[in-house]
């Protein structure tokens, strides 16, 4: 929303500073109520917001603008359960900030005459680092949380560093300070630990040498029942050349069409194995930590893996069996092999439910893909965002399982990345479906290479093929039902997925590629 379409919030008789006094009235409610579902971040975009209040207010020192008010505000919606939500609140003047910063104007106003979202206004980034960074203790109704890896950090940040926001992101908001770190501000609240601070501070003690960013530290609320809300979370910048998806994608095409070799790519996947196994050891490694420490896979865990594919299957049929006749010809003998694959299916779940349990179940990154892998100027790989699959509840995302399910994340990654070079110019199939074998078995016995060292956290090779068989069937089937949802033109992807697993469920973890 833009300056034209903003409304005005009449301060009259109202003073900035006082603010937590008068914020609770219906006018500025309702301006917030009319323009945060219009966000980037807002979550719930087919639901009707009903109204919002404040929950929590916190001043932080605005430096020449005035106290900046962090805002934690609770939507209510007209169907299903409310939601929380943060957001700084500032004023600046016109044109000091983008258009979607833009909330309302001030009337009557000093020269500051907009009211606008906070993350925008340099000095709040400033005023979050002061306090993660700050050895003082935090102001009251938040807290710190601090990492042994801020211990170790040696870096420096001038005190007038202007912050610029990471473009690109939606659910959301990270700053920029310099080329060393980075301060993530999360958008929609829960309450709880959020597991991308929680790994990261477990990683920052048990991690050494597993490619992630380092965390140094979080900021953090509380709700009216005492739960602790992660508002931000500090980490490492990495300096990078873009995502591993990005970085495939602009070379892939080369080397189907022969105009150069894949040994680049190569030594890429083969980075990503192991990269993968190192963070699964590290995750695995402490035996006393509550929250961390590995515990069996045992058949209870396989059953209820075996009734989610079963279930995912039942669901996605039904749906997929009425977008039939909107499907081109090739997605349509593509979908009736699936839905004629009921049989099949069964046969085979019983025989992974009847093929015996091992290895252990640890806290895994939980979304799992290229797009959460940075590749830096030498060509190696950093892993990103701990958070897991955000549409689950956080009790879900923090449950320890199989780190097959990663496994499965980045070879449903790879998967995707070889089809949508050939998506609407099939003349390499071929090769994709060639190169996405080779690489898969890359991949696999890269990781494998590594999780030898590491006794009990995967299962001896018969068990583990049945399992990732499972867990890349279950990925599918979600992926299949997002794209009968958001891209039909895409569901030949899974399809072509979930039949190799029904065809051919083997998966080559010997030794060299």
């Amino acid at each position: 929303m833009s300056g034209g379409g903003l409304r005005t919030l009449d301060l009259s008789g109202k003073s900035w500073e006082q603010f937590p006094d008068w914020a609770g009235e219906d006018a500025l409610s309702d301006i917030l109520a009319s323009v945060i579902p219009f966000r980037r971040w807002f979550g719930s975009k087919s639901r009707s917001l009903r109204s919002l209040r404040f929950e929590s207010i916190f001043p932080f020192d605005g430096e020449m603008r005035g106290t900046i008010f962090l805002c934690i505000l609770r939507g209510e919606f007209r169907e299903g359960e409310g939601e929380r939500y943060f957001l700084p609140l500032g004023r600046c003047r016109a044109g000091e900030v983008p258009p979607a910063a833009e909330i309302a104007w001030l009337a009557p106003s000093d020269e500051y005459s907009l009211l606008v979202d906070g993350f925008y206004l340099p000095e709040t980034g400033r005023g979050l680092l002061r306090e993660i960074l700050s050895l003082a203790p935090p102001r009251s109704g938040l807290g710190i949380l601090r990492t042994a890896a801020l211990g170790r950090w040696e870096g420096s940040i001038a005190p007038d560093v202007v912050p610029s926001v990471f473009r690109g992101e939606q659910s959301n908001t990270s700053l920029l300070f310099g080329n060393s770190l980075m301060l993530k501000g999360f958008r929609k609240l829960v309450t709880g630990m959020n597991p991308d601070v929680e790994v990261g501070a477990f990683l920052a003690r048990r991690g050494e040498g597993v490619p992630i960013p380092a965390t140094f530290g979080a900021l953090l609320g509380k709700s009216p029942e005492g739960d602790p809300l992660v508002l931000a979370l500090l980490q490492e910048f990495v300096p990078n050349v873009g995502d591993g998806w990005s970085w495939f994608l602009s070379r892939l095409p080369r080397v189907f069409s022969g105009e150069e070799g894949g040994e680049r790519l190569d030594r890429m996947v083969e980075r990503l194995g192991r990269g993968t196994a190192r963070l699964h050891r590290a995750l695995g490694s402490d035996q006393s930590d509550p929250d961390f420490a590995p515990l069996p896979f045992e058949e209870e865990d396989l059953e209820a893996l075996v009734g989610e594919v079963r279930e995912r299957f039942d669901h996605v049929r039904g749906t997929l069996e009425n977008a039939l006749p909107e499907l081109s010809d090739r997605l349509r003998r593509q979908s009736r092999t699936f839905l004629s694959s009921g049989p099949r299916m069964e046969l085979f779940l019983e025989a992974c439910q009847s093929g015996g349990t091992g290895g252990q179940c640890i806290r895994c990154h939980g979304d799992f893909h290229l797009g959460q892998v940075l590749v830096t100027p030498e060509e190696e790989v950093v892993f990103l965002d701990f958070e897991g699959e955000p549409a689950l509840p956080l009790a879900l995302r923090r449950l320890r399982k199989t780190p097959l399910l990663d496994v499965a994340g980045m070879l449903r990654s790879l998967h995707y990345l070889s089809l949508s070079v050939i998506l609407n110019s099939p003349t390499h199939r071929e090769a994709a479906e060639r190169w996405y074998v080779l690489q898969s078995r890359r991949y696999l016995r890269a990781y494998a290479s590594v999780m030898s060292r590491s006794s009990g956290l995967i299962p001896s090779p018969g068990v583990l093929g049945r399992i990732l068989a499972l867990c890349l069937l279950r990925k599918a089937l979600y992926e299949l039902q997002y794209e009968l949802d958001n891209r039909p033109d895409w569901l030949g992807v899974p399809l072509a997925g979930i039949e190799a697993v029904l065809t051919a469920p083997s998966f080559d973890f010997g030794e060299g590629p």
